[in-house]
């Protein structure tokens, strides 16, 4: 077994540390507090209460807690990393899937659908490294759980997937609104099919770009926030309806990825406080 197996793989690497006791502990601690002072959480106590909740069908509840934990996540600090912790580690098992979804994608867009020696469940061949398409899904899975837009409800957890996906998907040159992407953009799959309904709404990507737009107007984030994540979502190299990643945002203002990664993540916790008191937050299709 080599080095790249996936053994070592992001998602496995990620599922282990979310299993360490130190971790679940954690998570029980921010749990029985918040079961405390938040009625769609009031009976889930600890991880396993939370686990047992998000493996039912009853999606509705899925809905009134995954909302409410990414209300927790929105807000700065510790408390709000826990909190996305929780909705990543949730969402892990839709990962696979993504990440084979992606590569279809790319190749469909690409003209060229090739070989496919060895498939594996995440949908990658062989001879086809995912690791670097599952650690852009991982990350943008995060990036979506902390920013997510609180007005949204409903299909929560398709939502998260489906931007997610989107998001995953222009990294590796394929615009959503390519028949290709469209094509592959959900396995039809009756146990995914309750999850895969999505609502008629404007994206949530959407949404955070408006979000985005407003609080640099309105000089909601500092200049060097404002600079990434406007270099981010209207650089040049990807189009205004792209996402730069962060060795292009590095590579354009002159600072190293780690650094960019550094500063985004503490940019999107100024844009969390912002998004607070977005005009547009209460609007009737926000759903």
């Amino acid at each position: 077994m080599t080095s790249r197996s996936t053994a070592n793989s992001p998602l496995t690497m990620l599922q282990k540390q979310f299993r360490e006791p130190r971790v679940v502990a954690r998570f029980d601690q921010a749990l029985r507090d918040w079961s405390t002072e938040e009625p769609a959480l009031a009976d889930v106590r600890c991880h396993r209460d939370l686990v047992e909740v998000l493996a039912t069908r009853d999606y509705v509840r899925h809905d009134a807690v995954l909302h409410a934990l990414l209300a927790r996540a929105a807000v700065a600090g510790a408390a709000g990393v826990v909190a996305t912790e929780m909705v990543v580690n949730a969402m892990l098992p839709v990962v696979p899937g993504i990440v084979g979804r992606v590569v279809r994608a790319a190749r469909a867009a690409a003209g060229g659908v090739g070989a496919r020696r060895g498939v594996t469940g995440g949908g990658v061949s062989s001879n086809e490294d995912s690791r670097d398409i599952q650690a852009s899904v991982i990350g943008h899975l995060w990036e979506q759980s902390r920013c997510y837009p609180l007005r949204r409800r409903h299909h929560v957890a398709a939502n998260l997937m489906r931007e997610t996906q989107r998001a995953a998907q222009r990294d590796f040159g394929v615009d959503h609104g390519q028949a290709a992407a469209d094509v592959v953009s959900m396995d039809d799959d009756e146990v995914h099919r309750p999850v895969a309904a999505v609502p008629e709404e404007m994206g949530a990507s959407e949404e955070l770009l408006g979000l985005l737009s407003w609080a640099v107007e309105e000089e909601r984030l500092d200049d060097h926030a404002a600079t990434i994540l406007t270099t981010r979502y209207f650089g040049g190299p990807v189009g205004r309806d792209g996402v730069a990643t962060d060795r292009q945002i590095g590579a354009l203002i002159g600072l190293s990825q780690p650094t960019i990664t550094r500063h985004r993540q503490r940019a999107f916790e100024q844009l969390a406080e912002a998004a607070a008191e977005f005009p547009g937050r209460d609007l009737p299709w926000a759903g």
